[in-house]
């Protein structure tokens, strides 16, 4: 969230955890973790609004400016974001996001994930 510029208070997160923490587990999965980033991302977006914000973001993760996100490079985000994982679980995690096997993650991937709703 840091990374996005938003510096919520203590306070703050745990209200954001109760209303984002579907399963209750007291920890935000992946997927809680994207719709959370999608609702600080916009407050009432039109389409165009929502893909300058999550062009904006893809970006931070898109160091080298190539339009992509590499595996290795969502591998640490992914691993920081929801540690600890076993190897077994992040590798899931990556299989399920790599859906087309390319070893990377392209701008509509991206928003394809951010916009999503976890199950």
């Amino acid at each position: 969230m840091r990374a996005m510029g938003f510096r919520p208070t203590e306070e703050e997160l745990k209200e954001l955890l109760l209303e984002i923490d579907e399963d209750g587990s007291g920890e935000i999965e992946f997927g809680e973790f994207c719709q959370l980033c999608a609702t600080f991302l916009v407050e009432d977006p039109d389409m165009e609004t929502m893909k300058r914000e999550l062009k904006d973001a893809f970006r931070i993760y898109d160091k080298e400016g190539l339009g992509y996100i590499t595996t290795e490079t969502l591998r640490g985000l992914i691993g920081e974001l929801l540690a600890p994982l076993t190897e077994e679980e992040l590798e899931g995690i990556l299989e399920e996001l790599d859906e087309d096997g390319s070893g990377s993650m392209d701008f509509d991937e991206f928003c394809e994930m951010m916009m999503t709703k976890p199950e």
